[in-house]
């Protein structure tokens, strides 16, 4: 059985973190926060200290890339990083034994699904 986890999603289109929002639950986890931006998203990690991150690359203000960086500074958390590019921009090896995937959009529940089971462990 996988173990339920707290997530807090990031993504600055609206239609997408509230996909999050329902299939997240759906598959049997908590989204406990959800930001526009990458600046947010360090506040909301701060304060809800998630299990699991879900984020997109691009977005205002500071791209979620950067933002995971500055939290796993401080506090790893196993992270997944959305992008509509195929492939990262950045090389996802500097993050040490951090657990992370990447997800090219439109996210399909499958391959988040699976996604989610890779990096918390329940694979």
């Amino acid at each position: 059985m996988t173990k339920m986890l707290r997530i807090a999603v990031a993504d600055d289109e609206p239609d997408v973190r509230d996909y999050f929002r329902v299939i997240l639950p759906r598959l049997g986890h908590q989204v406990v926060a959800a930001a526009a931006n990458g600046r947010e998203l360090i506040e909301i990690c701060r304060e809800h200290k998630p299990d699991l991150i879900i984020t997109d690359v691009r977005m205002p203000e500071m791209d979620g890339d950067v933002a995971i960086h500055e939290i796993c500074q401080t506090s790893p958390v196993p992270f997944i990083l959305i992008s509509a590019y195929s492939k990262p921009e950045e090389n996802l090896d500097g993050f040490g034994s951090v657990r992370r995937a990447y997800l090219t959009k439109p996210v399909r529940r499958d391959d988040l699904e699976d996604a989610i089971a890779q990096v918390s462990g329940n694979s």
